[in-house]
């Protein structure tokens, strides 16, 4: 699936909304939240690598 609002649709798979959509479970979900440093400005999901979400925003 590719996601147009997405920065980089190539690897849309792997990012944390896409993960959440097919039921992740919450011990992988806390592998990408365990220390957060950016937010999805799409999905809201809080992750420590800027990679793993669409759109990248740092948390200040």
């Amino acid at each position: 699936m590719t996601d147009k609002s997405c920065k980089d649709s190539a690897t849309h798979h792997l990012h944390i909304c896409e993960l959440k959509a097919k039921e992740m479970n919450e011990e992988v979900r806390r592998l990408f939240e365990e220390t957060p440093h950016f937010a999805c400005t799409n999905c809201g999901a809080k992750v420590s690598k800027a990679e793993n979400v669409c759109a990248p925003k740092a948390l200040d």
